[in-house]
């Protein structure tokens, strides 16, 4: 009768340290997604990258920034699917992006109004 209560004892041991293993593994510190509002300023298709000058809330100084865009990463024009050829110098644009070893990864662009639509509407 002892050693099956030592050995039941054992057996819940390993299952609860099995356990906690999963769940660190699980609970393991994800890649932190961000976003930034701004215009084009080019587009270098080939290259996978975008430079973008950042929206800055209440008149601060605005920054030019250039993200990597992921392979994988998706591009939406007015609300449908397009390509990183379709993004122009002077849309507006929110970028979805990660951070890794210092650079930033755009996984999702998503142009509001494409530049050439913002003219006609202006005019």
């Amino acid at each position: 009768m002892k050693k099956l209560f030592v050995l039941a004892l054992a057996a819940v041991c390993v299952l609860g340290l099995a356990s906690m293993s999963i769940a660190a593994q699980k609970a393991a510190p994800k890649t932190q997604s961000h976003r930034m509002l701004g215009e084009v300023v080019s587009v270098d298709a080939a290259g996978h990258s975008i430079t973008i000058k950042e929206t800055v809330k209440g008149g601060g100084e605005a920054k030019e920034v250039t993200f990597n865009f992921d392979e994988k990463g998706k591009v939406m024009v007015a609300g449908k699917a397009a390509k990183l050829d379709d993004v122009k110098a002077g849309d507006s644009v929110t970028v979805h992006f990660t951070e890794k070893d210092g650079n930033k990864i755009a996984t999702q662009l998503n142009v509001a109004k494409p530049a050439a639509a913002k003219a006609s509407q202006s005019k």
